[in-house]
């Protein structure tokens, strides 16, 4: 009995002696781990505070270049001396007053019948990365209106491609716009009629929009008025 007693108190003892060295070799494995890594650790965290350190700076001189450029555009429009030249470097920056410095430049020249330099300024400023649709379909109402003033002014066809291309750009799922795009295509097709010399009265897509615009309950009454007006001088005339 007392050999047997004997036998189990060994048995326990080489089992509690196993735990502590695997405790300790576990531990030691560990500071081994720590010990070979710790330089990459540090490295890591220093290369993270870098790059924190670098957003903050860009973040920072990014406000101040816009905060720059803001006082320079308002200076700039509120000084008529070399107004456009000042707008044309503006508008190389890569901000919001880009896009306020071209829409002031298209203003500028609409102002002076300068439409070619406007439609392609009308283009660069549609085309700009990210902008909104809602701002898009404005800018296109803009230009698609000014280039039919501008080919009655010329009596020219040769903005009737961008034309249509500006309509394109409207967007048909802004309830807001369906009646201006109804109006602008009509207007289109009244413009192509006009400086082609052509019969309005043969001008089955102009007929058929017409009566599309009359009889649809998406398009407001101040349209259908000024289209029917249109619709019968050129009838008539």
């Amino acid at each position: 009995m007392g050999q047997k007693n004997s036998l189990i108190a060994l048995v326990v003892l080489l089992n509690g002696n196993s735990m502590n060295n695997n405790n300790t070799g576990f531990i030691k494995n560990i500071q081994s781990l720590v010990r070979n890594n710790i330089r990459n650790i540090i490295i890591s965290i220093g290369v993270l505070i870098l790059l924190l350190i670098i957003i903050q700076i860009y973040t920072y001189i990014s406000d101040q270049n816009l905060k720059k450029t803001s006082i320079n555009f308002f200076n700039i429009i509120n000084n008529e001396e070399d107004l456009t030249i000042n707008l044309e470097t503006l508008s190389n920056e890569k901000n919001i007053f880009s896009v306020l410095s071209q829409l002031k430049l298209i203003q500028i020249n609409n102002k002076n019948k300068n439409y070619a330099l406007s439609n392609e300024l009308y283009k660069k400023v549609i085309n700009t990365k990210d902008l909104d649709n809602i701002y898009i379909s404005t800018i296109a109402t803009n230009a698609s209106y000014t280039l039919i003033n501008a080919s009655y002014s010329e009596n020219t066809n040769r903005y009737l491609d961008d034309i249509l291309l500006y309509i394109s750009y409207i967007n048909d799922e802004l309830e807001s716009y369906i009646s201006i795009k109804k109006e602008l295509e009509y207007l289109y097709l009244i413009t192509e009629t006009e400086v082609n010399n052509l019969n309005y009265k043969n001008n089955n897509k102009a007929l058929e929009l017409f009566e599309t615009i009359s009889n649809s309950n998406l398009i407001s009454s101040s349209v259908k008025e000024r289209v029917k007006k249109i619709h019968e001088f050129q009838l008539y005339k």
